[in-house]
């Protein structure tokens, strides 16, 4: 699977939102496959295959609690089991759940216009009563317990299931910070840069969210300094393997000719809690 002689690096692309959920449509741009990279990852803790650096190319808005907190273990896993160092490049926003993954690494590089941070948690749920009302709607509810329907747009929260809703919130958020603090103890203006607000590149590196400013090549070539790999040497690069079906290669096609401003798939789920 892996070459054994020349240097190796694995190059994981981490794009649009950090979800547990496979692509929903072939047309979809986003590619983000968590069970794919989740799959690579487990082959990178191959003790018999080479492995000398990680390198994480970041342009997540974010995404679900528990993929974007499943994904970070992951890397940190491999990280810990290869012993190998781990630099990240933040390309246009690595923000919420995208910072959590962007945290494991020895060295995180962003450029100076890129979005990051926003260390916090939200929970959103509609609700339509008011609008019901209007129209004329009406929903029936027969439940086994008080709070099976929590969240029901068609009603008011009472003051339990507010008060319940946000302790789920204020434990994520405290999962959060802790994960991060971890594994960033020098972060500085630990109230505001842990309240959910998201910051650009030059707050974040005042504040040590991020190392240094940098693009992809530099953040290539910090990967190279830290393990000791000399420029003039070849390095073989794993990438997770995405296969094309006939209509995705047709899809392919199309987009370097007319599809090229298909917008990015940043549907979320309106009640998941979400980094």
């Amino acid at each position: 699977m892996f070459h054994r002689k020349k240097n190796v690096f694995a190059i994981i692309e981490i794009s649009g939102v950090i979800s547990a959920s496979a692509p929903k449509s072939a047309l979809s741009s986003s590619g983000f496959h968590l069970m794919k990279l989740l799959s690579f990852l487990s082959d990178l803790e191959d003790e018999d295959e080479r492995l000398d650096g990680i390198l994480l190319r970041l342009n997540t808005p974010g995404g679900t609690a528990g993929a974007s907190e499943e994904l970070a273990r992951a890397i940190d896993r491999v990280k810990q089991a290869r012993h190998v160092p781990v630099v990240a490049s933040i390309a246009d926003i690595c923000c919420s759940g995208g910072y959590m993954v962007a945290v494991v690494a020895d060295k995180i590089f962003a450029n100076r216009q890129s979005l990051t941070g926003s260390i916090g948690t939200i929970l959103q749920i509609p609700n339509y009563q008011e609008l019901a009302e209007k129209i004329g709607i009406k929903t029936l509810t027969f439940k086994s317990g008080k709070m099976k329907d929590i969240g029901n747009p068609m009603r008011d929260m009472t003051d339990d299931e507010r008060a319940f809703l946000d302790d789920i919130a204020h434990k994520g958020h405290e999962l959060f910070m802790s994960f991060v603090k971890e594994h960033r103890p020098d972060i500085q203006n630990e109230t505001e840069m842990m309240d959910g607000r998201p910051v650009d590149a030059l707050l974040a590196k005042e504040n040590h969210l991020i190392d240094a400013f940098g693009t992809y090549l530099d953040a290539y070539d910090a990967l190279r300094e830290l393990a000791h790999i000399k420029k003039d040497v070849p390095i073989k690069e794993l990438h997770v393997k995405e296969e094309k079906g006939i209509l995705k290669r047709l899809v392919g096609t199309l987009a370097t000719l007319s599809l090229s401003g298909l917008a990015e798939d940043v549907w979320m789920q309106s009640q998941a809690r979400k980094f």
